[in-house]
């Protein structure tokens, strides 16, 4: 069965940079783009169009906005099938309602919208979309731009839930890349004994997942365990030195990364993000 990708709009820089993103994917994978969009005061302004018997009928502006980018995306790509859908309410609310594994296989959607809140960890709808989905999120950089997924880090704190994060990127996008699992700590004295715990993780993710090209990748930062500014650096580090395209974070209730979400210096990594981030909900 064809695989489906629930793709929010706002017709913003970031959004459209998200499109881009998806509709690169979904030529290559052979997937199906669906175009969702909630009427804001900007793009909820009425037109008018002239209905079958002359008379002029109101529309709102977004109805023609997301029908141009369908049209658009079909210009350029024939064979991909592009739906829309156009309806009232707020994001957070109405897309998780709609972001259901029966429907749709995940969703794309951009680091920021509209409003471009740099105070916002990596956009507070991506955000809340991300915890409240039911399917995995897929948060596209504004600059970020589709290309082989050969590389894909793990950010791993040895919870069960990651185990299954690999599993749901393995659904969507198959097993052709290289895994890397990535972990940060503070005690240098300790790294042997996070390295064999990491070894059984890649025995797990091999011997359930059938993902086989694994690697370890291991660092350290300094200062005070319960402070946690420096981890997004660090991990920003391992992403440019190892040339990863797509990181892998599981969203658990009491995890290690649940904790980063909620420091300000997490925009290093969160905010602004050097590739895109793919959520799962434990």
């Amino acid at each position: 069965m064809k695989k489906s990708i629930l793709l929010p709009v706002d017709f913003s820089a970031h959004s459209n940079n998200a499109v881009k993103y998806a509709v690169d994917l979904a030529t290559k994978k052979g997937y199906s783009i669906h175009l969702y969009h909630n009427y804001t005061s900007a793009s909820a302004v009425f037109e008018e169009e002239t209905g079958p018997i002359g008379k002029r009928s109101p529309i709102f502006k977004a109805d023609l906005l997301i029908k141009d980018l369908a049209e658009q995306i079909k210009l350029s790509n024939a064979t991909l099938e592009v739906t829309t859908q156009c309806e009232r309410g707020m994001i957070t609310e109405t897309l998780p309602e709609i972001a259901l594994p029966d429907r749709f296989d995940f969703v794309i959607m951009g680091t920021k919208g509209i409003t471009n809140d740099d105070s916002q960890l990596i956009g507070s709808t991506t955000y809340v979309i991300s915890k409240k989905a039911k399917i995995p999120v897929l948060a596209i950089p504004t600059e970020a731009s589709f290309e082989s997924i050969d590389k894909v880090g793990l950010l791993s704190n040895f919870k069960e839930e990651e185990v299954q994060t690999v599993q749901d990127f393995v659904n969507i996008m198959g097993k052709d890349f290289e895994l890397k699992l990535m972990h940060v700590h503070y005690d240098h004295s300790s790294e042997n004994r996070i390295e064999d715990k990491l070894e059984v993780w890649k025995y797990k993710i091999k011997k359930h997942i059938g993902v086989t090209n694994i690697a370890i990748e291991i660092d350290s930062i300094q200062g005070d365990i319960e402070d946690l500014d420096t981890v997004p650096e660090v991990i920003n580090e391992m992403i440019h030195s190892e040339k990863i395209k797509i990181l892998l974070v599981t969203r658990s209730r009491k995890s290690f990364f649940e904790r980063v979400f909620t420091r300000s210096v997490a925009k290093a990594l969160f905010s602004h993000p050097l590739v895109p981030i793919f959520f799962t909900k434990a």
